[in-house]
């Protein structure tokens, strides 16, 4: 599974996103409807899914799933 695919399964298991069909990867999580505590919970999720961590910089840098795919792919 590639990174973008497995992000927004990710991110369905949250519960956050109420209809997965109009989730645009490349908008931030504000423009997509998700508050910034909902995003700690998305980062969160990641973070397992992934077993890594991100620093405080790192986190406060992703603004959507599209940085935080360019994150882990610099990574691995």
């Amino acid at each position: 599974m590639e990174t973008r695919e497995r992000l927004l399964e990710i991110l369905a298991t949250t519960g956050l996103v109420s209809d997965m069909g109009r989730y645009e990867f490349d908008k931030s999580f504000k423009q997509n409807g998700i508050d910034s505590l909902d995003v700690m919970t998305v980062l969160l999720s990641i973070e397992e899914a992934w077993d890594t961590t991100f620093s405080e910089d790192e986190a406060g840098a992703i603004r959507s799933l599209a940085d935080a795919a360019r994150l882990l792919e610099e990574r691995h």
